[in-house]
């Protein structure tokens, strides 16, 4: 796969396919510039769909998609997609999914163990643009994700100019038929409640979480009022509202994914078409502000979610401009004051607009554009690409931490070499060659043991003896070679693998001296090409005697001698 950069070239991504930010800028790019765009999409249904549309796309994980990726001199997605896979040369965007209300990113307690954070410090490292809507929202994303402030730009949404552009009722009306113009219309947008653990309430036969909840009595209300609630769940909740068990009001209509992906819509194509928003602790209520039309906060669950999940704020209602409500009953008294045009949050919604928008305009697709064509002109200051260095250098204290590395034992008891069965040992080499030593217990019917003495082969393994129940123990080399006293290894994952076949041993021990490749590697080879020049010097020697042999006189003499030793020996064989 060819490594070189298309500089005309920027592929997008986006979750769900086709949306979010990521769409509002390709939108801008196809239309105001002479960039060649492709998107990298997971759906089949709605590859084909775009495909027929005309627009440039591919499967995720499909040869083509996987050339364009490594081509691009433009990587853009609303989280941190590709950013893994980005090279110096290439511009990884982060042009993000919303305000952080919620915790995310070093702060999210929904985050498994310590090797999610690892990973979210090497993508929050490789990204080279993060957009944010406001100053505060610059603060917290960097903060949460452990980011230089200055790659993180306050250019807007780029979504947020779809709300200033579209016709929301017309978009409407392409995918419900009701009289939407004669109607009042209350758009329903709650947050992911499954995330990477259970998170406030779950969703099941109530989209409301309210204990009180009734759908007969809603549709009276709306009917009552001539006006419906349009309901769009995080596509990741989609399931919830699909069985025969779920029970909706009548004039509830609920879009999922696919309605809006038929019309290649999204929902701020259609935002503007609303009278009012009721939402939860989603961060599109932030986006709904610039409309300047009421918020209700349904939060039957806050203080579980607050558990569960976190927010910036101790107290997230100061974030909140408008009626916090947790019972159906006051949810439906709050909406005949806004449907009756009582909105005494106007004054609220204008004193905390500065929080969450610097601009309110429809050019954050533009000002995200410029900011792209600057970091490809004079790149971007990030403290965390730079920071390998203070690690490399010697003198500096975080060199320190370059010294710490982590062995894994493995054992197969059956199922072949896995995460859930294994030790983990963390051992420090200050440079020149340590003394290491492992012991761990060997499961009941352990077939074969293995060792990964670090993740990249950086160390070499001199003296290493494997001891099964204090008795030396014969081990494969996975990755490496030995050479005289010592193993190496020339690819990542190095592994040393130790066999037990019938036997039922209870302890493994690994003994070794580490010698650590990065800071020694030139002694190493020094000593080695040292060695290799004694033997060439031992060799040359060794020729100049055969040849001063072979030419003398007595070995001239003795010549029919050994022709016939040799004739005798070949007979003997022959018999």
């Amino acid at each position: 796969m060819g490594q070189f950069v298309d500089k005309k070239l920027m592929v997008f991504g986006s979750s769900p396919d086709f949306a979010d930010n990521s769409r509002a800028l390709w939108e801008y790019v196809t239309k105001n510039t002479d960039y060649e765009t492709f998107w990298v999409i997971q759906d089949k249904k709605m590859l084909e769909a775009l495909r027929e549309k005309g627009v440039a796309c591919g499967l995720e994980g499909g040869e083509t998609a996987e050339l364009m990726i490594s081509r691009a001199r433009f990587l853009i997605t609303s989280s941190f997609q590709f950013a893994d896979r980005k090279r110096p040369d290439q511009i990884h965007v982060t042009a993000w999914h919303g305000f952080p209300l919620k915790l995310i990113g070093f702060f999210d307690s929904a985050a498994a163990d310590s090797d999610d954070f690892r990973m979210l410090k090497i993508i929050t490292t490789q990204t080279d643009l993060i957009t944010a809507p406001s100053r505060l929202s610059q603060l917290t994303l960097s903060g949460m994700f452990a980011a230089d402030p200055r790659k993180v730009r306050e250019t807007g949404y780029p979504r947020n100019d779809m709300m200033f552009w579209s016709d929301g009722k017309e978009e409407l009306k392409k995918i419900t038929d009701i009289d939407v113009e004669a109607s009042r219309l209350i758009f329903y947008l709650p947050t992911m409640r499954k995330g990477l653990k259970d998170e406030g309430e779950q969703f099941g036969n109530n989209i409301f979480n309210y204990p009180d909840y009734d759908a007969d009595k809603i549709d009276q209300f709306l009917e009552a009022n001539h006006a419906y609630i349009f309901a769009k769940v995080h596509f990741a909740d989609n399931e919830f509202f699909t069985g025969e068990n779920v029970r909706l009001p009548k004039r509830m209509i609920f879009l999922d994914t696919d309605i809006l992906n038929k019309n290649f819509l999204t929902i701020y194509h259609i935002m503007n078409g609303f009278d009012a928003l009721i939402t939860d602790y989603s961060s599109v209520y932030v986006d709904f502000l610039l409309l300047d039309k009421p918020i209700v906060f349904s939060c039957p669950d806050l203080a579980r979610y607050q558990a569960d999940r976190g927010f910036i704020a101790d107290d997230p209602k100061l974030f909140m401009p408008g009626p916090v409500i947790d019972t159906q009953d006051k949810l439906l008294d709050t909406l005949a004051d806004v449907l009756a045009g009582r909105d005494e949050f106007k004054p609220v919604r204008e004193e905390k607009m500065p929080f969450f928008h610097r601009y309110k305009d429809a050019d954050s697709s533009r000002r995200l554009f410029e900011e792209m064509m600057k970091a490809d002109e004079q790149g971007i200051a990030d403290s965390g690409k730079d920071i390998g260095y203070s690690f490399i250098d010697p003198s500096s204290p975080l060199h320190q931490y370059v010294d710490k590395t982590r062995a894994e034992i493995f054992f197969d008891t059956g199922g072949g070499f896995c995460e859930e069965s294994k030790t983990v040992v963390e051992y420090r080499t200050e440079g020149g060659e340590q003394q290491n030593a492992f012991v761990s217990d060997i499961p009941d019917g352990c077939k074969a043991v293995r060792f990964d003495p670090d993740d990249d082969g950086r160390y070499g393994l001199k003296n290493l003896t494997v001891l099964l129940d204090g008795v030396p123990a014969e081990y494969e080399i996975v990755h490496g070679f030995k050479a005289d006293d010592a193993v190496f290894f020339y690819e990542k994952d190095p592994q040393i693998v130790i066999a037990l076949g019938d036997k039922a041993c209870r302890k493994v021990r690994i003994e070794f001296e580490s010698t650590d490749l990065h800071s020694d590697a030139g002694r190493i080879i020094w000593q080695m090409h040292k060695e290799a020049a004694a033997a060439r010097k031992r060799e040359a020697k060794a020729n100049k005697r055969l040849s001063e042999i072979s030419t003398s006189r007595s070995w001239k003499i003795t010549r029919p001698l050994r022709d016939a030793g040799r004739a005798v020996k070949s007979i003997r064989t022959k018999r």
